[in-house]
């Protein structure tokens, strides 16, 4: 990616802002694009304008940018304060933009682009030029403009929904393995006396043990176990903390939490300790890489139940999506959440992650019903692909509640290793899908996961 430098007329403020917005990927567009604007109608200091110009080229770049900057302008604004003989001083090359362009508002059915977005695109800041680079951490298939063109294709094969692609796109968050673990070194992990990922007995390959090995070349003098069992039963009293890259829902940490106390026989997600009461007397802290509010409140919610005041949470990222009347039920000690256990929560009670995505577009209904149609019928190819290996049928309470991915989360989040099952499936399922008579055997953007 290519830090860009646009110089341009005050009046044309609003119209580049716009332009950068539908155009421009969210991630990238603050950290790599730098504006001066320049008011033509009143007298400006030619010299100070230069000065500006220059002092911006000779910032330092910003991390992860491949070259120098580009610098745009408008042909008169260039004309009126000498740009492009300046520019030719320094050997950095002036490419131009149309002023009588950006004079027009932007149509929304229009296939060109302006030239701005082109040169977004040159510079590795589009949407999709910048996701191909932002996506490529992931480990199990190729992701590249190829793929993400074809995932997208999808999209105008169904219907006219290729900017409900670019908007879930935009927002598409992978965290890669080191981006990870610096969240992680962040936590209370360095003061602590070892760091746990929990390695599923029944053989389960989990992200937690991709984690240990970053971990284990980034802190070699930590001790780094594989069971919660094992690191509260050698340090009794001691300080522990256990990494896993999410908590979305709160099944995973209780269900190590009952595996420790000898309640889920045949099931077990670590061994049960030796003697329960152990559980109480360490200082625990679970961290995650990103959390959910109603992960969070969940676990809370048994930690409370279980007496274990010693058990606490960090996440580095938590993302808001319950509603306030159902996190203070939660909260009450006399709310039934057997219920939330088994079936999660009510459609009303969660706002999915990506509707934010569509909040600009004045089709965001439509948008969300198609997420939903489509995701609904991926998911369900999904569990039929796992109840073919021995998975039992789901409840359609419990079924219809994943057309957004698991409890309807509707996230847009991926780690290098692995998706989560609350991020939406047009993301990671795959199978023959239909939408208004049309059909599509879709390919994920993040095959294999």
């Amino acid at each position: 990616m290519r830090p860009l430098l646009i110089l341009a007329e005050t009046r044309h403020t609003q119209r580049i802002q716009e332009i950068l917005q539908k155009y421009g990927h969210p991630a990238v567009v603050n950290k790599f694009v730098r504006i001066i604007y320049a008011d033509l109608g009143l007298e400006i200091d030619k010299g100070q304008f230069h000065y500006d110009v220059l002092a911006a080229l000779q910032e330092k770049r910003p991390d992860g940018a491949s070259q120098g900057y580009t610098v745009c302008s408008t042909v008169e604004l260039a004309r009126v304060l000498g740009l492009k003989k300046l520019l030719q001083l320094q050997d950095i090359p002036l490419q131009f933009f149309s002023g009588s362009v950006l004079a027009k508002p932007l149509r929304a059915d229009s296939t060109a682009k302006p030239e701005l977005a082109n040169m977004l695109g040159l510079c590795e800041l589009s949407i999709h030029t910048a996701a191909s680079e932002l996506l490529s951490a992931w480990s199990h298939s190729r992701v590249d403009v190829n793929s993400l063109a074809v995932w997208k294709g999808q999209f105008g094969r169904l219907g006219k929904f290729s900017w409900v692609a670019d908007a879930i796109l935009a927002n598409t968050a992978l965290i890669a393995p080191q981006d990870l673990v610096d969240r992680f070194l962040e936590s209370p992990i360095p003061q602590s006396n070892a760091v746990v990922y929990n390695k599923d007995g029944r053989g389960t390959i989990k992200s937690g043990e991709v984690i240990a090995n970053l971990l284990t070349k980034r802190l070699p003098d930590m001790d780094i176990l594989d069971s919660l069992t094992d690191a509260i039963e050698k340090y009794p009293s001691g300080n522990i903390v256990m990494v896993e890259d999410g908590l979305w829902t709160g099944t995973e940490a209780v269900g190590v939490f009952e595996s420790l106390l000898g309640r889920r026989e045949g099931r077990e997600k670590t061994k049960a300790l030796t003697d329960p009461a152990l559980l109480e007397d360490v200082t625990l802290t679970l961290v995650y890489g990103v959390a959910t509010d109603y992960g969070v409140s969940m676990v809370n919610r048994y930690l409370r139940d279980n007496n274990l005041p010693n058990v606490s949470i960090y996440g580095a990222e938590t993302l808001s999506l319950t509603s306030e009347r159902l996190l203070q039920s939660i909260n009450d000690s006399t709310y039934d959440v057997s219920e939330l256990r088994g079936h999660g929560p009510a459609s009303d009670d969660i706002t999915p992650h990506f509707f934010n995505h569509f909040d600009a577009h004045a089709d965001k209904a439509v948008a969300i019903d198609f997420c939903r149609v489509v995701g609904q019928q991926l998911f369900d190819n999904y569990l039929a692909e796992r109840q073919s290996k021995g998975w039992g049928a789901w409840e359609d309470e419990k079924r219809l509640k994943c057309c957004f991915g698991m409890n309807g989360l509707g996230l847009t989040h991926a780690f290098g290793h692995s998706v989560p099952k609350a991020t939406l499936p047009l993301l990671w399922c795959k199978g023959t899908v239909e939408w208004a008579g049309h059909t599509v055997e879709w390919v994920p953007l993040f095959e294999n996961a």
